[in-house]
């Protein structure tokens, strides 16, 4: 055997690169995780928003949601008609925050910027702390903060990022991230799942809020909408608020009934809701009333007086 020879046998295996660790496929694992976790929670989120809303908006018409079989296209269609703008301005608000964090740091030695981190960590734990120190309470008698819906629970949610920002800056700069990876795991699985707390909370407040606004914005168009006349082969007895049946009284007639002055709120699973024309939410009254072939709808202009008759 050679000297060389030698050398290479008795020479140690090469420690594996670091950085070829933090690449790859177990990189690509975690890329990938991550994007499905998001993917998940913001479906959630959407959900949980438009099933929220959908019942604080027919409650408003004190129709109960459940009549209607609302179809989970339709509560994800309404949950994104309504976090539509809040997500616009949460993602141009992270980007923003990226895209300094990376200016800073391709503009700063990396001295400076170890040191900009060093004050930036307490900031952060400081506002954290202050956060989550307004808003817990606010579980307790969250009467006074009915005005500003969502923030209470945004603000818990970004206290719990903020806190685990400067826990980790601290577990790093202190030597303890590679010994402690397991807890390192723990604490991220809990301020995430924390964190998701805080935005189904605020969700949950700010959906009830649109849910509510966006009934009172219907119940101001229900003049302007056009007018239903329905005709039924049996009496319907929808009765009140201006609602007026006629007996249409031709012998081998399909329909026998005649009801005008409704509006149709919505069609739903099987089901039409009608509102009187002048509907009001103090003693208005809402009709639930079957989808069926013995009913027929007549659409007209806004304020149009069918015939007396039939």
């Amino acid at each position: 055997m050679t000297t060389a020879t030698a050398r290479r046998a008795a020479a140690p295996p090469t420690a594996p690169d670091p950085a070829e660790s933090r690449t790859g496929p177990a990189r690509a694992l975690r890329i990938v995780a991550s994007v499905v976790a998001n993917t998940t929670l913001l479906t959630a989120l959407l959900y949980f928003f438009g099933l929220v809303a959908t019942q604080v908006f027919f409650d408003h018409f004190r129709v109960h949601y459940t009549l209607l079989g609302q179809t989970s296209d339709e509560i994800l269609a309404r949950g994104a008609d309504g976090l539509f703008m809040p997500l616009a301005g949460t993602a141009i608000a992270v980007l923003a925050g990226t895209f300094l964090a990376r200016y800073l740091r391709s503009r700063l030695s990396a001295r400076r910027w170890a040191a900009l981190l060093r004050v930036c960590a307490p900031v952060a734990a400081v506002l954290g702390l202050v956060l989550l120190a307004v808003t817990v309470p606010i579980t307790v008698d969250p009467e006074p903060f009915h005005g500003y819906p969502g923030l209470p629970g945004l603000g818990f949610a970004l206290g719990i990022v903020l806190l685990a920002f400067a826990w980790r800056r601290w577990s790093v700069t202190g030597g303890r991230g590679r010994k402690g990876a397991g807890f390192g795991v723990v604490e991220s699985v809990a301020a995430f799942l924390l964190a998701s707390i805080g935005l189904f909370w605020a969700v949950g407040d700010y959906s009830a809020s649109v849910g509510t606004r966006r009934g009172f914005e219907v119940e101001a168009r229900i003049p302007d909408m056009p007018a239903v006349v329905v005709y039924s082969a049996e009496s319907l007895n929808l009765t009140g608020g201006g609602v007026r049946q006629v007996a249409c009284g031709q012998s081998g007639a399909a329909y026998q009934y005649r009801y005008d002055g409704l509006k149709l709120l919505l069609q739903s699973g099987g089901q039409y809701v009608f509102v009187p024309a002048t509907w009001r939410t103090s003693s208005g009254t809402a009709f639930v009333v079957p989808r069926t072939d013995s009913l027929r709808l007549e659409f007209g202009p806004p304020g149009s007086t069918p015939p007396p008759s039939c």
